[in-house]
């Protein structure tokens, strides 16, 4: 089962280099694609989430990733000295969220979960998964329909949530069914049977704030991160569940 690891971060960022009025914003290094700049503060995170010193590691691409209202998420594709691959993922308070905390508003820790292969290739014979693209349906296909080769279309916010839930890059799995599931007032839930390349199976679900909910919210509700259990057969993580996920009732029944 990947493991995904959420750092706890104590005090103020370390001093990286020349100090300034901001050193938690000094930039330390940028992605190797161009993609962005890392600031001294989103590589401490990072190092504490995988627990590997700032410089023996880099970051190869940065994106905007989702975040619930005042706060500005990205996601980093974090490659360590090791070899191994992350994607971690870090909020911090926008400006309307500092307005609306009077300040006080903070950035949560980064969120990393440990990517197999780390290429994002299919396994041979693998089928690349259906999905919508920007909020439009895939060409002849509607969300949630079947193809011939047995996928189901699903769109691109639900594969990213799968994605970052079970380490494994979008085509790399495919979805074979999906139904709603139990949600709490003012959520959505939907569950996912998801297979991958080298043969495992997770059921995934996802809840995202109704109409109700975001009325209740005042448009500020937001989802949540997917919550993925392993029902590979024979596997050694069978019935266990990805860490972000992970309260205390499911440690406590062995859940995760």
């Amino acid at each position: 089962m990947v493991s995904t690891i959420l750092a706890v971060c104590i005090g103020s960022a370390l001093v990286i280099g020349d100090a300034s009025s901001h050193p938690a914003q000094t930039v330390v290094a940028s992605a190797t694609d161009g993609s962005g700049d890392v600031t001294q503060r989103a590589a401490k995170k990072i190092s504490l989430a995988i627990g590997e010193e700032v410089g023996d590691f880099t970051v190869t691409h940065m994106e905007e990733a989702e975040a619930p209202t005042g706060y500005n998420g990205t996601e980093y594709t974090v490659r360590s000295g090791g070899g191994k691959t992350y994607k971690c993922k870090i909020m911090e308070s926008s400006k309307v969220g500092k307005i609306f905390t009077l300040g006080m508003g903070s950035g949560a820790d980064a969120m990393c979960t440990e990517f197999s292969g780390g290429s994002g290739k299919r396994a041979a014979g693998a089928p690349a998964p259906k999905r919508t693209t920007g909020g439009a349906k895939t060409a002849g296909a509607a969300e949630g329909m079947e193809d011939d080769a047995g996928s189901i279309t699903i769109s691109d916010r639900a594969a990213k949530k799968i994605s970052l839930a079970i380490g494994e890059e979008v085509g790399s799995f495919t979805v074979s069914h999906q139904e709603e599931a139990e949600a709490p007032t003012g959520y959505n839930g939907m569950e996912y049977t998801v297979h991958t390349g080298d043969g495992k199976t997770y059921k995934c679900k996802i809840m995202e704030s109704s109409k109700v909910g975001k009325i209740f919210t005042l448009g500020m509700g937001s989802g949540a991160d997917a919550m993925c259990t392993d029902f590979t057969k024979g596997s050694r993580d069978k019935g266990k569940t990805n860490a972000p996920s992970c309260n205390a009732l499911l440690k406590a029944s062995g859940k995760c």
